[in-house]
């Protein structure tokens, strides 16, 4: 994974603390937030607001008991994913067929998808590059895309 996504907010872990939200992030900095600052938690008790966890390999953090949750950077009032950094003109997409849809992963983020076929996986994960590049066509914009597909039935796939 890239530096810059390593150095995102990432949570380690997360606890409910009396009237605020604690995190511990992985580089070692603790935040704390008034539940105030969540709208979905306003009705909740405190029980439910204690039934939390994190997701997404630090991503986010989940309220089971209301089924809604966070993103850590949104805590920091940043986006969900680090900015595009402008000098990177390849992007490298890893496919994986799991016996029933395609699996796409961007390499170096956490970016995934997915598609029925391989053609529908390829289109969806270059809708989402172009989206977080904030751009409406690869090719005009000089971003190249290779394609990895790390399974052997590729060849004919559907």
């Amino acid at each position: 994974m890239s530096e810059r996504w390593l150095s995102w907010p990432r949570a380690a872990s997360v606890r409910a603390e009396g009237d605020r939200l604690h995190v511990e992030l992985r580089d070692g900095r603790e935040l704390r937030v008034p539940f105030t600052w969540f709208d979905f938690l306003a009705d909740a008790t405190d029980e439910q607001r204690r039934d939390l966890h994190v997701v997404g390999d630090g991503e986010g953090i989940w309220w089971e008991a209301v089924d809604e949750g966070v993103s850590v950077p949104w805590l920091f009032g940043l986006p969900e994913y680090p900015p595009a950094d402008p000098k990177t003109k390849t992007y490298t997409f890893d496919y994986r067929f799991d016996g029933e849809a395609w699996e796409v992963e961007l390499q170096g983020t956490d970016f995934a998808t997915w598609g029925k076929s391989l053609v529908a996986a390829k289109r969806h994960a270059r809708e989402l590059l172009a989206a977080y590049l904030e751009i409406d066509d690869l090719k005009a914009a000089g971003i190249e895309v290779v394609d990895e597909v790390h399974t052997p039935e590729a060849v004919g796939a559907k």
